[in-house]
């Protein structure tokens, strides 16, 4: 990865949709917190990931909660799936950027509860779970990134925690 490194400690709950609070610092401040509910009898649900307490972006839930629905970021919507496309392999999805790069979360190989970012074959950031004590409290996954655009780093956000979803058992809130 780049020169220029900087790392997000996942912190509050372990739960890649709901109460997940992604904190750390790059050239500025970074917070974000995905917290998600259900109404209307349990049909819809919705993620919203907030940074700083506004919210910045949304998913949508199909089926009270358990499938893909659609995703919101500042005024595109579209279909949550575009974030987990098919990638390289078996064990990578893609996405492509509103900038128009493509991106690939990549799970490790040794860690499947770990993921690697691409773009282009070049590793861009790193996942990690692993619960440690932090200034702020106890984290359980931190990632490492060579990214500083705000919007590519939410997408990119934004597609872990959908990966983590999917592949750590689709837990409903």
């Amino acid at each position: 990865m780049a020169s220029h490194t900087y790392e997000l400690y996942f912190t509050g709950r372990d739960d890649p949709r709901d109460g997940c609070i992604i904190m750390g610092e790059d050239t500025k401040h970074i917070f974000f917190e995905f917290e998600t509910s259900i109404s209307d009898y349990m049909t819809n649900a919705q993620t919203t990931i907030s940074s700083e307490r506004k919210p910045v972006a949304c998913f949508e839930w199909s089926m009270g909660g358990t499938q893909l629905g659609f995703a919101t970021i500042g005024n595109r919507h579209f279909p949550m799936s575009n974030l987990v496309m098919p990638g390289s392999s078996a064990s990578a999805r893609q996405f492509c950027s509103v900038d128009g790069r493509h991106f690939e979360w990549r799970s490790c190989y040794d860690d499947p509860q770990s993921y690697d970012l691409f773009t282009y074959n070049v590793r861009i950031a790193v996942f990690r779970r692993y619960p440690q004590a932090t200034p702020v409290g106890p984290s359980h996954g931190f990632m490492q990134y060579t990214l500083v655009h705000d919007i590519p780093l939410l997408e990119a956000l934004m597609a872990l925690s959908l990966n983590r979803w999917i592949d750590w058992g689709q837990r409903v809130p």
